[in-house]
């Protein structure tokens, strides 16, 4: 009895037709871009969703962690402000020392969950040194499991 032999796995037997059946692939796995994403619109922009607070703002950056240390921004003591006029935030911030690897990857990250916040049209990242960071800033909570 012949076992059947699904028809990808002949197409990549033939060797004529790898290079197409990756293409096939790669077309599954790319998403679909919708209209509102092309046009660089985000569902959020308008103000459907309420009023834009502080406290929201904290709640989505206490999901952004520092890659290396276990401890979110809020919590390590990064964020040092936040503005809101209407829909426009801007957020001061710091790293944990100037030549911090991660440093883009944590204001880029910081940006995005803001954006996703109902209510809101657009999100600046100040990135300050002063006042310097240090273990002090953070909550006693990050600093009970860190030790100090």
């Amino acid at each position: 009895m012949e076992k059947e032999v699904p028809t990808e796995a002949k197409e990549i037997n033939s060797e004529n037709n790898i290079e197409e059946v990756l293409s096939k692939e790669e077309e599954k796995s790319v998403p679909e871009v919708t209209k509102e994403a092309e046009s660089g619109n985000k569902p959020n922009s308008s103000n459907a969703g309420g009023e834009v607070t502080e406290e929201k703002i904290l709640e989505v950056l206490s999901e952004v962690y520092d890659p290396e240390i276990p401890i979110d921004i809020v919590n390590l003591g990064l964020i040092y402000g936040i503005d809101i006029q209407g829909g426009i935030v801007v957020i001061s911030m710091t790293m944990t020392s100037p030549g911090c690897p991660a440093s883009t990857q944590i204001a880029g990250e910081s940006k995005l969950v803001v954006e996703e916040i109902p209510g809101v049209e657009s999100v600046d990242i100040d990135i300050v040194w002063d006042p310097p960071w240090d273990p002090s800033k953070m909550s006693e909570e990050a600093q009970q499991s860190m030790g100090l």
